[in-house]
């Protein structure tokens, strides 16, 4: 792909300056040549990805990596990045070398079990030069133990924007104050389901754009959720039908909060 194809198709280059490398090499030069191949690519991806968010006013601290800590770069296969707007945290994402060549995006088992928000597949010219975000996965458009995305399954940066956008909103409480409620009712809600929930939330308004669907796949992803909080075997069908809600309107009534919460969601963002 040359490179007005990856400028139409994925957005800016993003250069890489001689002091970032040199900043890094100081970090490696006591490493071993195998542990060096492994770690600069990584390392190279974040500041990229924190590059390329800064264009956008998001804040990322690179040098919080792990990939750019001198004890934890050698002792985990971690890229992460986190992603601020202002003082408010919005998530963690994934910064994944990906070879020119490369047919699909393998992801570190370590990494799949983590809390990231989305898996960015970023590649850099053989001269270390420029980098670029080459695709985008929503953490939950992958599920364990399935750790390779398709090169033809990414989403443009385009989608990591708008995942970040949502993100900004659901961190209210007060947002959430209705389906957690809800969710009380029927299952146990913790630091982690309200993770789990602000993921699929996300990912139904991002990649959904009739309402009726995007109500519809966050209510099934969530009545999943639920039923994992209590320890039970989730149904077979999920799919919903007024006339035989068997909960006696609880479908229902969750998906008229899902209603009213991306109405909000939309109004927030308008």
């Amino acid at each position: 792909m040359t490179t007005e194809q990856f400028e139409e198709k994925f957005g800016q280059l993003i250069p890489i300056p001689s002091r970032v490398h040199d900043q890094l090499n100081g970090l490696l030069n006591r490493l071993s040549p195998e542990q060096v191949q492994r770690i600069r690519p990584r390392a190279i991806a974040v500041w990229v990805v924190a590059r390329y968010l800064n264009r956008f006013g998001y804040d990322c601290d690179w040098e919080a990596s792990s990939v750019w800590n001198p004890v934890l770069q050698v002792l985990t296969d971690f890229a992460e990045l986190e992603v601020f707007e202002g003082d408010r945290r919005l998530g963690i994402v994934e910064c994944i070398p990906l070879a020119a060549e490369a047919e699909a995006l393998e992801i570190p088992e370590q990494v799949a079990l983590g809390d990231r928000m989305a898996y960015l597949a970023v590649e850099v010219n053989p001269q270390n030069t420029w980098g670029t975000i080459v695709g985008v996965a929503p953490a939950v458009e992958t599920e364990f133990p399935e750790l390779i995305i398709e090169r033809e399954e990414f989403l443009s940066t385009d989608a990591l924007l708008d995942l970040l956008e949502v993100a900004n909103p659901l961190l209210d409480e007060a947002l959430l104050a209705e389906l957690q409620a809800y969710w009380t009712r029927h299952g146990q809600w913790s630091e982690e389901q309200r993770q789990g929930v602000i993921a699929q939330l996300e990912r139904a308004f991002v990649l959904e754009d009739v309402e009726i669907l995007r109500v519809e796949t966050a209510a099934q992803e969530l009545e999943t959720l639920i039923y994992q909080s209590v320890g039970q075997d989730v149904p077979l069908e999920l799919a919903f039908k007024e006339e035989d809600d068997s909960l006696g309107g609880d479908r229902l009534e969750l998906r008229e909060i899902l209603k009213r919460l991306f109405q909000s969601l939309r109004e927030d963002l308008d």
